[in-house]
């Protein structure tokens, strides 16, 4: 899943990029849509994965707990608690490598359902280097973590793949 540009002109009088705030908002409501309406709890074999990190869903994983506890969103009994729906969904790390959102991730939803993203070619080529780089170096992954990141669970979600990297990603 991709998010989009707002249709909202307001959303635009700042002159800010869309990668700034709408991409992660569209995300965050898409996810909530899909949690809420049981989307997710209706199709357990789709593989998801979302980019972004989920925008701020991680974040808000906490209030959504609450809201579910809540019980004011009919359809709870067949959904299930948001924990375990965003436990099974996919994370990429495009515009999301930085220790502070990899702790998050890894708190919320487990690294394991997360997978390297740049968003190259959007993204400036150095930059999109710096978060590979940043990936490759960072204290907060151990090596485990970082060789799921940056290829294995790609490759086990897209098991084809798998004969085309190098045998260290798919192991």
């Amino acid at each position: 899943m991709h998010p989009t540009a707002s249709p909202d002109p307001s959303a635009h009088h700042l002159g800010l990029p869309d990668s700034l705030i709408d991409f992660t908002a569209d995300t965050t409501r898409a996810v909530a849509q899909m949690h809420y309406s049981n989307r997710f709890a209706r199709t357990p074999n789709v593989k998801y994965i979302f980019s972004y990190a989920g925008g701020t869903a991680p974040y808000l994983a906490g209030r959504w707990g609450i809201v579910d506890e809540m019980n004011v969103i009919p359809g709870g009994e067949g959904r299930g608690p948001v924990a375990e729906t965003l436990r099974r969904l996919y994370w990429n790390t495009a515009f999301s490598y930085r220790d502070p959102i990899l702790r998050m991730l890894r708190d919320v939803v487990g690294l394991d359902q997360v997978l390297f993203g740049s968003d190259f070619p959007y993204l400036r080529r150095d930059l999109a280097v710096n978060c590979v780089q940043r990936l490759e170096q960072t204290a907060e992954l151990t090596a485990v973590e970082r060789t799921r990141v940056m290829g294995g669970t790609a490759i086990k979600l897209f098991p084809r793949l798998g004969a085309l990297a190098p045998k260290q990603i798919g192991s």
